[in-house]
């Protein structure tokens, strides 16, 4: 497991450690990584996606032999910490017809250094990003709904492409989340996005565990704009899909949601 990088405090970005060698034909460009990301997001059923790409029949992650299963019930599970850096075991859960690994909340309230420092980098991302408020100006910045219209629970999904793969830039969040109110898109947060092969040291550093918890979906068969209720490489292959068998770390924060945890996965 890599040691996390520190914080840049005057930018407020988190570029991870040394990743491990990507599988073969894993190594794409940031438009299939799109592809994947934005099908990753739906709980179930059909959704739209910006097009068909092949996607390599690889192994799935192996589960942690500490991993926890559990299906889906509630955003506010906690475990005790346990691994490295005070971290949570994954939990194995199933969401709608999806599989989703998730590093849940540590049962132990956050430290007053964990506080201040999650308050200063979400201070930041909000004064940021508040201009975004207007989706005129999100459009005009790069951000742009695409195929994926609606998320059940969470909105509408915009993304930058341009910082999708740049690493957690606590300024430049790939995502900016909105809903509708009366007729009309009102922000209510942002979701940061992290490669599959970032550790939970490395997400730890970023927002601890004792607050937020990332989550990622494996096992994804993709067919066209549905996703199949199947789970294997072979199975996915049978009936003409694409296999994906894990999609990358990703947190939301609802920075302009009142009555919403700021870390819960659903508003």
């Amino acid at each position: 497991m890599h040691t996390p990088r520190p914080h840049d405090e005057r930018t407020g970005r988190f570029v991870p450690g040394a990743r491990r060698a990507a599988p073969q034909g894993r190594r794409c460009g940031w438009r299939l990584t799109l592809l994947l990301m934005v099908t990753a997001l739906l709980s179930a059923g059909p959704l739209g996606v910006f097009g068909r790409a092949a996607v390599p029949a690889h192994a799935a992650p192996s589960a942690s032999a500490t991993a926890m299963v559990a299906e889906a019930t509630s955003p506010a599970m906690c475990a005790p910490a346990t691994g490295p850096g005070g971290t949570t075991a994954p939990m194995l859960m199933v969401e709608g017809g999806l599989q989703m690994e998730m590093y849940p909340t540590t049962c132990t309230p956050p430290t007053w250094a964990e506080f201040d420092r999650v308050h200063g980098l979400l201070a930041r991302a909000k004064a940021a990003t508040d201009k975004y408020r207007d989706v005129t100006v999100a459009l005009r910045d790069g951000y742009a709904l695409a195929s994926l219209v609606y998320v059940r629970g969470q909105g509408y999904h915009y993304l930058n492409p341009a910082y999708l793969d740049r690493g957690f830039d606590v300024l430049h969040p790939p995502f900016l989340v909105y809903d509708k109110v009366q007729g009309r898109l009102v922000l209510q947060g942002l979701m940061y996005y992290l490669p599959a092969e970032t550790t939970a040291q490395q997400l730890a550093a970023i927002f601890p565990p004792s607050l937020a918890s990332w989550h990622r979906h494996l096992n994804l068969c993709l067919h066209g704009a549905t996703v199949l209720p199947v789970y294997t490489a072979v199975a996915c292959g049978q009936q003409g899909g694409d296999f994906l068998a894990s999609t990358g770390w990703m947190v939301h924060t609802w920075l302009w949601r009142a009555h919403s945890g700021i870390f819960t996965i659903d508003m």
